[in-house]
């Protein structure tokens, strides 16, 4: 019988964020372009990467508040129970201008992934690769707080 995964650290909730990225883009190339529109063609996979891809954005964070505010799973869980909750949080975080740049970041994010991708059906390819980037970033400025444990 297998191990049940746990998500103690923020090491471990920054890897299941990448491991949703991951997947979100392994779904996304099932979604089909049409390149004469700039445009991806199945709406059940671009739904299902921007979710994914949305998930994998709000995990890194809380990988971020793990290390940086010390809280652990519960309390993290307790805190962030939706996107505003985010954001108030994220405005608080004594980390510079990554503050700012993670706020933006996560409003681009939530505007076209979860609610573009997910809820309304875009399916402009421009959009929705400009959303995957922007959730890269929040993953990459997350790395710097939250050192490897290798």
């Amino acid at each position: 019988m297998e191990k049940v995964q746990t998500i103690e650290t923020p090491q471990e909730r920054l890897e299941l964020a990448r491991r949703y990225l991951e997947n979100a883009r392994e779904m996304l190339k099932k979604a089909g372009i049409d390149r004469r529109r700039g445009a991806y063609i199945d709406l059940k996979y671009i739904s299902e990467a921007s979710g994914t891809a949305y998930l994998a954005s709000l995990e890194a964070l809380k990988a971020l508040f793990m290390q940086i505010k010390n809280w652990d799973v519960e309390k993290v869980r307790k805190e962030t129970k939706d996107i505003s909750s985010y954001r108030k949080i994220l405005k608080n975080l004594p980390i510079g201008k990554d503050r700012d740049l993670l706020q933006g970041f996560l409003n681009d994010v939530y505007d076209l992934l979860h609610l573009g991708g997910y809820y309304r059906e875009l399916q402009s390819k421009k959009a929705i690769d400009d959303g995957f980037e922007k959730v890269e970033k929040i993953i990459k400025i997350v790395e710097k707080y939250v050192k490897s444990t290798e």
